[in-house]
């Protein structure tokens, strides 16, 4: 199985109640970018995750089985209505 690396790239800040916490702000397939972001301060971090090369066919698929849960709730809730 092919698999790519892809960078998330991630940022210290402070919450509401003061404390640091991380926070996911982008993802990329080019180092450099990650690079990029690291660079522009001591806050600015990211990380290395591998990722199946199909991802696209695995998240076109998952999209197909949200929608087609979503059009069954849709589909029971109008039988239930009818049926009232």
């Amino acid at each position: 199985m092919d698999r790519t690396k892809v960078y998330l790239l991630t940022s210290l800040v402070i919450d509401p109640n003061g404390e640091v916490i991380g926070k996911n702000v982008g993802v990329t397939f080019s180092l450099h970018e990650a690079e990029e972001h690291r660079a522009k301060g001591v806050e600015n971090d990211f990380e290395t995750f591998q990722i199946d090369s199909n991802w696209q066919v695995d998240a076109a698929t998952t999209d197909l089985i949200v929608a087609l849960r979503t059009f069954r709730e849709i589909v029971e809730e109008q039988q239930a209505q009818a049926l009232r």
